[in-house]
């Protein structure tokens, strides 16, 4: 998932996504950047209704899932009916389009079950 770029703190560890000026942990300044990797466990998600302007969905879930290597990021989740969602289930992360602006897709982080 080369969209996407976590900093790993090079003194305690600790994966941050978005990056910060100072590791929330240890308060130190330097960073290595990585990248998700593999697939995603689902941590938590919620269904949103009222979407702002752009969207043609009703309605959407929204995620957090950790991906292999430890970066959290939040996405869509692409799963029309949602009664199969579950903490802990494993997804498949995508960079794709998420909405339409004046017919230009807008990118950003997809979530999607493995059946």
């Amino acid at each position: 998932m080369e969209q996407i770029t976590a900093y790993k703190c090079k003194k305690c560890g600790r994966i941050h996504y978005p990056k910060h000026e100072r590791c929330l942990t240890c308060k130190q300044r330097e960073f290595d950047e990585i990248h998700p990797e593999g697939d995603v466990k689902l941590l938590t998600y919620t269904q949103i209704f009222n979407l702002p302007w752009g969207f043609d969905e009703r309605f959407l879930y929204i995620g957090v899932g950790q991906f292999e290597n430890g970066v959290k990021a939040m996405g869509q989740i692409d799963a029309p009916d949602g009664a199969d969602l579950q903490p802990g289930m494993t997804l498949k992360a995508e960079w794709r389009p998420v909405r339409y602006v004046f017919g230009e897709p807008v990118y950003g982080l997809k979530f999607k079950p493995l059946s």
